[in-house]
């Protein structure tokens, strides 16, 4: 088991299904049973992984526990972006993260950037020929629900 000095439950995404099920053989390496394990007492109900999801050593919805060291936010990324360019960046981060609403949950910290989003974003920059030294506005220790 991994350690959690910084898991915090909250950090569980709305509608992620958690599993109960102590008898899969992937349960110790799962996010999904990690997170199970820490339910606040508070919490009654949720999205669960029913125990016939595990068939034959395997899981259907088995998701490995990974830490990473997410970014929280990109509100100044286009400063120094030219004019010509903006929207054609723009377009392939929304590509990446999603339109709309999503791209703004990104933009604003309110969702985390893996560290896969965030090499993708820099080769963006690279590819419109700016430097590779992209700044997001603030890094997290954190599992990875993506």
């Amino acid at each position: 088991m991994m350690e959690n000095d910084f898991f915090d439950f909250d950090s569980v995404p709305s509608g992620y299904a958690l599993c109960f099920n102590n008898s899969c053989p992937l349960s110790d390496q799962c996010l999904r049973h990690f997170a199970g394990e820490h339910v606040p007492s508070q919490v009654t109900r949720g999205m669960s992984v029913y125990p016939n999801a595990c068939a034959d050593g395997q899981c259907k919805h088995f998701k490995q526990i990974r830490v990473v060291k997410a970014a929280r936010g990109f509100g100044d990324i286009f400063v120094n972006v030219r004019r010509n360019d903006y929207r054609a960046m723009r377009g392939r981060l929304e590509e990446i993260l999603g339109t709309g609403g999503t791209f703004y949950r990104f933009r604003s910290g309110e969702r985390l950037l893996v560290p896969e989003q965030q090499e993708a974003i820099r080769q963006i920059f690279r590819d419109f020929g700016y430097d590779d030294n992209v700044q997001f506005n603030a890094y997290v220790t954190t599992y990875d629900f993506s």
